[in-house]
């Protein structure tokens, strides 16, 4: 294995890396927010079209040749040099931290380069080597004379986020900026069919809120006559065991109109809901397995004027479960979470293993990811991380406490038949 230190290059021959590997990052800050992007640049090292900016808000480029997703305590990025595009000569990996903290305040990091499970090469840092800095380029891998090598960057970066991709030739969103309008550009650039052309799309915004503790909670408000849809998913991985059996967890929505007390659910395949008709909910289908480069997820379309069709304000519990029928699994080990997307409003509630101790539990089957409370005017989005009992199959119920809901989960069991 090659220890790395900034600055450091080396071949990729050298090393015996081939063509697919996998980048890991793993930083610590006392729970702040850190967040781990791969940039696709030209020989000029500026951004070849926005889609190949990969992040927790774009995981995959239309190639797919670089994919992201996130554990408790790295954030991966599956690489196939073979379907890079020939405009791509450097992959940056950089990381940005949250809020006013900067990057002095890192624990012992790394950003290892895997290979078929083994570690090729590793570069190890911490918060020694920086001072007021808020983002960091950590690693570069790029093609010179037609052979890849890599690069221990190591490089502090006074910017964020937004910053960074600036700095790369790209253009941020302002406040103004639309998910439909990003999906309606990228739409055009998808139909030219060429991931060597330049971006034609509008800037993408990077706003992002994290929920991580229990009771905390976001609003966002409503666009008054809008038709984006409010989009929730539910994110899993691979738990790390030899079996694919194990790896299905189902993402459940139960609706609780005001002042009633009789909830409805929708899950697949059974009960898939509507977004024009009750319960003005629709999911989008049930996905049964998750891998090491593609995380399990399953998602839930909202129809914004959800609210106004039931009359008052509607409250919904989205959770995951897994039947005992599936064999022994906890929900700790598939690091469940739940991202809320609303225009260019991006919240998530992560998994919080200090929050539920019980997900650790084999016999452990429901962890509630979310409740939103939806009027006409705006979502308020709480982190819950209550689990079901030991050995239960019970249902998350919610009751109407004033304009606050209260949850149990003692509720029948419905799990699908399939």
């Amino acid at each position: 294995m090659l220890n790395l230190i900034m600055g450091q290059k080396a071949k990729f021959t050298d090393i015996g890396i081939a063509q697919q590997f996998t980048l890991s990052a793993q930083l610590t800050a006392n729970a702040t927010v850190i967040d781990v992007a791969c940039f696709g640049l030209d020989g000029q090292q500026q951004l070849i079209n926005d889609d190949y900016m990969t992040f927790y808000n774009q995981p995959r480029t239309p190639c797919g040749a670089i994919s992201w997703q996130s554990t408790a305590t790295q954030q991966r990025f599956g690489i196939d040099l073979g379907k890079l595009p020939d405009s791509v000569d450097y992959l940056v990996l950089t990381a940005t931290i949250d809020g006013q903290s900067t990057m002095r305040e890192l624990g012992t990091s790394s950003v290892t380069l895997e290979q078929a499970g083994q570690i090729l090469a590793t570069y190890q840092f911490d918060g020694s080597a920086f001072d007021s800095e808020r983002a960091i380029m950590l690693l570069q891998v790029y093609r010179k004379n037609d052979v890849w090598r890599i690069n221990a960057i190591g490089q502090g970066f006074n910017g964020g986020l937004s910053a960074l991709v600036t700095h790369f030739g790209g253009e941020v969103a302002d406040d103004e900026a639309t998910d439909k309008q990003l999906e309606e550009n990228k739409s055009q650039n998808d139909s030219a069919n060429n991931p060597n052309s330049p971006s034609t799309s509008q800037p993408f915004n990077l706003k992002k809120v994290t929920l991580d503790k229990p009771g905390s909670e976001h609003r966002i408000n409503l666009t008054k006559g809008g038709n984006d849809h409010l989009v929730v998913e539910a994110i899993w991985t691979d738990n790390g065991d030899a079996s694919a059996n194990n790896d299905d967890l189902d993402l459940r929505v139960g609706i609780l109109a005001n002042n009633s007390k009789d909830m409805s659910y929708i899950h697949a395949p059974e009960q898939i809901g509507s977004l024009m008709t009750m319960p003005y909910l629709q999911h989008q289908g049930d996905i049964k397995v998750a891998s090491i480069n593609e995380p399990g997820k399953e998602t839930v379309l909202v129809n914004p004027d959800i609210a106004k069709h039931y009359g008052g304000k509607v409250a919904l519990v989205f959770s995951v479960y897994s039947a005992v029928s599936n064999g022994a699994v906890s929900i700790a080990s598939l690091q469940p979470k739940m991202r809320m997307k609303y225009q260019d409003q991006v919240i998530e509630c992560v998994f919080n293993i200090k929050a539920s101790p019980k997900a650790k539990s084999s016999f452990v089957y429901t962890y509630v990811i979310g409740i939103a409370i939806i009027d006409e005017d705006g979502i308020t989005l709480q982190h819950s991380g209550e689990t079901s009992k030991r050995g239960s199959e019970a249902t998350p119920k919610l009751t109407w406490k004033g304009d606050k809901v209260g949850l149990t989960i003692d509720g029948a069991a419905m799990f699908k038949l399939s």
